[in-house]
């Protein structure tokens, strides 16, 4: 699934970029860059975005050659003056003009959610789907299994695990089974234990505060039709889960300074690296916020329990450094020897330092030293 869009204005993409995800989101800028991709026999986006405001061309010319590519994708076209486009003449296409003046994203962006989750619904279901948990070992198996079984059932996950052991990596796994076509809005809770916190959380209207200037929607509206991932949830304050109660109740909330409702779906993804059930029993989590967002508990397996899978870590992290290097059997076996308590991260911190030292060596060299110096 894609979406392109063809605009020589940042201002108007900057709309589409901050609502849909990088992966699903292809810009153009010059009209014949965007004709050629669209002939491409790989090509084939769900939606065509063209603005009036495009280097090299006009919206006329464009939409001709698009007639004689006898493109059959919905086109969005949006102009100033709608008036200037004779719908007639392009009747072979799957047109829609949309006024630029007065336009509002949030009813366009909903409107457009719901026809590409339409369009996701008809697709044959994927075999496989990108995801940054490597491993072949039973345990890594079976969370890819569990997150892939869940994905897409109306419930809320709560991803378990020890600092560095991959639960940001599910969260997106998560989202991108769910809605490819969204960005996922992550928070981090230590950051929401202030009343700035709160507003960027909630959103505020002008004037709600000093130096409130503007509307602000907050992270709860961007995540309407998306996924919420809510990491660290341990940190939450009781007073800020009781303020999250309503809007995971009913999915209303309002604005800081406001007093109109407002209105968000979306899918809660919550994680941490403590025990919920211990912080419950220690009132740091409260019983009703520990069930609203415990449907599903998913637990991470640290390192120390699959550590078969460093070698094929190691290939992977090597392979996105690009380096053409490679650990030695020696190396490998030290790697494999060792319970790492900062989990994949450290491994991949300590494989990064082995680099480094190594400098010219045909193989990434790793010394007892290179991994208990953390």
């Amino acid at each position: 699934m894609s979406l392109f869009i063809l605009s020589s204005d940042w201002r108007f993409k900057e709309q589409f970029k901050h609502h849909f995800s990088h992966g699903f989101l292809h810009e153009f800028t010059i009209a014949y860059k965007l004709l050629e991709a669209l002939d491409s026999s790989t090509a084939n986006p769900e939606l065509l975005v063209i603005d009036d405001h495009i280097n090299q061309g006009t919206h006329c010319s464009i939409l001709e050659q698009l007639t004689y590519q006898k493109c059959t994708v919905q086109i969005l076209l949006f102009t100033s003056n709608k008036s200037l486009i004779d719908k007639q003449s392009f009747q072979n296409l799957n047109l829609q003009i949309i006024q630029k003046v007065g336009i509002n994203y949030d009813s366009l962006f909903s409107e457009l959610d719901h026809f590409l989750g339409k369009t996701e619904s008809k697709e044959p279901n994927k075999t496989y789907v990108p995801c940054g948990l490597i491993g072949k070992s039973p345990g890594m198996q079976k969370l890819r299994t569990d997150l892939y079984r869940f994905a897409k059932q109306n419930c809320s996950i709560h991803l378990y695990g020890e600092t560095g052991t991959g639960k940001e990596l599910a969260a997106i796994y998560l989202h991108s089974l769910s809605y490819p076509h969204r960005n996922m809005i992550s928070v981090n809770c230590s950051l929401l234990s202030s009343s700035l916190g709160n507003s960027m959380f909630f959103g505020h209207v002008k004037g709600a505060f000093t130096d409130s200037k503007a509307n602000l929607p907050g992270m709860v509206h961007e995540a309407n039709q998306s996924t919420l991932f809510l990491d660290e949830v341990e940190n939450l304050s009781p007073s800020f889960q009781a303020y999250m109660l309503r809007l995971l109740e009913t999915g209303q909330y309002r604005h800081l300074g406001d007093t109109k409702l407002h209105t968000s779906r979306f899918r809660l993804l919550t994680a941490s690296n403590e025990d919920l059930v211990m912080l419950m029993q220690e009132n740091k989590i409260r019983k009703d916020f520990f069930y609203r967002i415990n449907d599903v508990n998913i637990i991470l397996p640290p390192l120390r329990d699959h550590l078969e899978d460093i070698p094929q870590l190691c290939e992977h992290f090597l392979l996105r450094c690009k380096s053409k290097k490679q650990l030695d059997k020696k190396g490998l076996e030290l790697l494999k020897s060792y319970y790492w308590p900062g989990n994949v991260r450290q491994l991949f911190s300590t494989v990064r330092r082995c680099m480094i030292n190594s400098e010219e060596e045909p193989v990434v060299l790793v010394t007892h030293d290179d991994i208990y110096v953390n």
